[in-house]
Parts: structure tokens; sequence; C-alpha cells
């Protein structure tokens, strides 16, 4: 989707809901990571923790940047994700709800 195709009310809610979604995303993270390395007893357990998050990181600034082209998607990931919820997105476009809900499911 453009520019264009979002209006000004739209952008607002989507701009929330995705720096929600990313805040809370951080939020996880770091919650995971204390935890995680309170138990670390070993290089491997330390080398473990360090893929973690270099996946975590590579996932994290994939969906860092909005772009009302590909927002859909990376709203329907954070849904997915339990990072937002439907109700975050209200004032949205009914057609793009469906479209984010529906790109959840997979």
């Amino acid at each position: 989707m453009s520019a264009t195709d979002w209006t000004l009310e739209e952008q607002t809610v989507a701009r929330h809901a995705f720096e929600l979604g990313k805040h809370r995303s951080i939020t996880a993270l770091i919650n995971t990571l204390q935890e995680q390395s309170s138990q670390l007893d070993s290089a491997e357990s330390v080398w473990k923790l360090h893929d973690y998050l270099s996946t975590e990181r590579y996932q994290y600034e994939g969906r860092s940047e909005f772009e009302e082209s590909n927002v859909l998607f990376v709203l329907a990931d954070m849904i997915k994700q339990k990072l937002i919820a439907m109700d975050d997105l209200q004032g949205l476009d009914q057609k793009k709800v469906s479209k984010i809900k529906a790109m959840s499911m997979f």
C-alpha cells in the first residue's frame, strides 16, 4: 500500500501500534535475557544465548522501520507474536484490519 492509501488518522493509528509493538518486543527481550543470563553455567550456554540474541536482533531490525508499503505485514506479525492486539488497530479502515487479521493467522 502506498502513502496515498492511508488517511492521516490511519497513519497515526498504525504508527502508534507499530511503536507499541516495538516497545513491547524490547521489553519482552530484556525480560527473557535477564532470565536466561541468570542460568548461564557453561560456554555452551553463553553461545546459545548469543545465538538467541542474534536471531532476535535480526527480527527486530526487520521490523524497525515504519513503511506504509509493508506495515500491514509487520502489524500482522506483531499480532501473531502477541506484541499488539486487534484493539490497538481501532481507527484503521476495516479492509486493512481484515487483511492484518488474515495475515496474522499464518
